[in-house]
């Protein structure tokens, strides 16, 4: 590991067996900027290196998290974006990009780098975009927290140590698109209307419940309530009240003597073949063929 006392970073070697893990790390690290102070700072390899007149190009992914300063962020084709205390921002590969701290502010700098099956994957499924790459991360603490343990990690060399930043990295993109869901226009009310939403959809689902009075009684409209729930979740709130009533419906025939009718009536479901259809179709095994299928793991 590379140290002065701004920067300590490190780039890696890849294996087969990272590449097969479907997610390796490239480099991680952090700087402190002190204000007035040249940037970027020097040692690091050829290909991840820029001068800020020119900006960079790379041929992989990274993550540059911000926890203290401000300064500038531009990529193209046409985003620019100041950068404040707890944003982040994803660089792509073949993405021309520079990004700088302001001359009075310097800033402190944290980053990852990673490529891979899985976060290709992630791209062409659009969870990740060069398009607007720059959010406000809300879970700071953890991930400051979760930076700090993959340097520790580096430092002690820990084993299969590709495999522990792999974790970390998807973690980090985890609260990266999550931050991203959240719409700053908003607002804090309105965000937590969700939240109360799902605690009433889990304390609830298996009593009748109306999603267009549920949102009435949440104080947003019902289209705002559904775009924003799936949004949020990935289903709607219909889809994810369905999916609560079968994980409790595959509990109990998993660990009961209820009959189908009983655990149809338990959760939610007014008729019993509606529910062993809707059961077939998401699992592919009636409740009769679940329930044997449970009993031979016993």
């Amino acid at each position: 590991m590379r140290t002065s006392t701004t920067s300590s970073f490190r780039y890696f070697p890849v294996s087969d067996r990272d590449r097969n893990w479907g997610l390796y790390t490239t480099t991680v690290g952090e700087s402190r900027i002190a204000p007035q102070s040249v940037y970027p700072p020097g040692g690091h390899p050829k290909n991840f290196a820029f001068d800020h007149r020119h900006g960079r190009i790379l041929d992989s992914f990274a993550l540059v998290y911000i926890s203290s300063g401000r300064g500038k962020f531009e990529s193209k084709p046409k985003f620019s974006a100041v950068i404040e205390p707890g944003d982040a921002f994803l660089l792509f590969p073949g993405v021309w990009h520079r990004y700088a701290p302001d001359a009075e502010t310097g800033w402190h700098e944290h980053w990852i780098g990673f490529d891979g099956d899985l976060v290709r994957r992630w791209l062409k499924h659009k969870f990740i975009s060069p398009q607007k790459p720059v959010v406000k991360i809300h879970a700071e603490d953890v991930v400051q927290l979760t930076f700090s343990q993959m340097m520790q990690s580096v430092r002690a060399n820990r084993s299969a140590l590709q495999q522990i930043l792999a974790g970390a990295t998807a973690n980090l993109i985890g609260l990266y698109y999550s931050a991203k869901q959240t719409s700053p226009a908003a607002g804090p009310l309105n965000a937590s209307a969700i939240e109360l939403a799902i605690n009433r959809l889990q304390n609830d689902f298996a009593q009748p419940l109306d999603m267009k009075l549920l949102a009435r009684e949440l104080g947003v409209s019902y289209s705002w309530f559904r775009s924003h729930f799936a949004a949020h979740t990935g289903l709607s709130p219909h889809q994810y009240l369905l999916e609560l009533r079968l994980v409790r419906a595959r509990n109990l025939i998993a660990e009961t003597e209820l009959t189908v009718k009983e655990i149809a009536a338990q959760t939610g479901f007014d008729d019993e073949h509606y529910f062993s259809r809707l059961f077939r179709q998401k699992l592919n095994f009636t409740p009769s063929q679940w329930r044997q299928r449970c009993l031979r793991r016993t």
